[in-house]
């Protein structure tokens, strides 16, 4: 465990602000990417070849939308990182070929002193999709936890 906290009042200072990112398009390729995962390589290419430009796709081609944003790195303040969840939000579908605009956030960062990992870090972020007129069509969020394995309980890698 580290002699005092990590969070400094620089890193603090990161929690709310919101970065623009490049904007994204709904791709075939990305809903390809994303069926692939569920149905397989076959299925995946029998459904993305009867979509049109304008068509309601699924949502967890959000996966592959936020693989495509070079989202910021957060600070590495401790050797190892884990994704503990995943959340989405929909205000309405993605449709194959819109084009959208990203921001990212973090939320908040909270300190974890004990436990399996020993101390630890959490960070939530949100990457907020919106169409051109401004609107929100959905919302990722995510919790990733720093840790030491070194120091973590058990194995080494947080298990008992």
């Amino acid at each position: 465990m580290p002699d005092a906290s990590l969070l400094t009042d620089d890193i603090r200072a990161l929690i709310g602000g919101a970065t623009p990112l490049d904007p994204v398009t709904v791709t075939l390729r990305a809903v390809r990417r994303s069926l692939e995962v569920y149905l397989g390589a076959d299925e995946a290419e029998r459904r993305a070849a009867r979509l049109q430009p304008g068509d309601a796709v699924p949502g967890y081609v959000i996966e592959a939308l936020s693989s495509e944003s070079d989202t910021p790195e957060f600070p590495a303040l401790l050797p190892n990182s884990i994704l503990i969840s995943n959340e989405w939000q929909f205000e309405r579908p993605f449709r194959l070929g819109e084009q959208l605009n990203v921001a990212f956030r973090l939320l908040d960062i909270a300190e974890r002193f004990g436990g399996k990992f020993g101390y630890s870090l959490d960070f939530r972020t949100e990457t907020e999709f919106s169409d051109s007129t401004g609107a929100t069509v959905a919302r990722s969020g995510r919790s990733m936890m720093q840790y030491d394995a070194a120091v973590a309980g058990g194995d080494g890698e947080g298990g008992a």
